[in-house]
């Protein structure tokens, strides 16, 4: 005799949870509430993202998320921060695309402390957002004579990308 299996209908799995954004859209939405004034929403963003992106290898994401991570801390404890290195806002004034006030800025950080790389460093990226890839190259090569790491940076930095190839920076290709 045979019976007839009672069917039940399989429990439905749970919908999985959507997955987390990529770095970039999380990154994007840490910069609209820094820019929006929303600081104590972006800073737990902004520590989360530093870890995911250096977890990752991400230095790129890693290196903005804490310059904006500076930036809205110094804006919720302005007595702790008070004379921070400047390093912060030269950061963030690139981040902005503020060219001018960032160069200004670095011209006087070089004057007081000529043997910085990462100064002159930052002051090439300055140039080559302002499309100036001439003083760019020459900034970034006296950058990578004081600090010969900062061509790893250079060889991720987006605001070189359009640059890369020019015969202004032949003397990377060797490194």
């Amino acid at each position: 005799m045979a019976t007839k299996a009672k069917s039940t209908a399989a429990p439905k799995p749970a919908p999985a949870a959507a997955p987390p954004p990529p770095l970039a859209s999380q990154f994007a939405m840490a910069v609209k509430l820094v820019d929006a004034g929303k600081y104590a929403e972006a800073v737990p963003l902004l520590e989360a993202l530093a870890q995911a992106a250096q977890a990752s290898g991400d230095w790129a994401v890693k290196r903005r998320a804490q310059v904006y991570l500076s930036l809205a801390q110094s804006h919720l404890k302005p007595a702790e921060t008070a004379g921070a290195d400047p390093m912060t806002e030269v950061q963030s004034l690139l981040n902005h695309r503020d060219h001018a006030a960032a160069l200004k800025l670095l011209d006087k950080l070089i004057k007081n402390q000529p043997a910085r790389g990462v100064l002159h460093y930052l002051r090439a990226v300055a140039l080559a957002q302002e499309e100036r890839a001439e003083g760019a190259a020459e900034a970034l090569k006296k950058a990578l004579e004081l600090d010969p790491d900062l061509i790893f940076l250079w060889h991720m930095e987006p605001d070189f990308a359009a640059m890369r190839k020019s015969s202004f920076f032949a003397f990377t290709e060797s490194r």
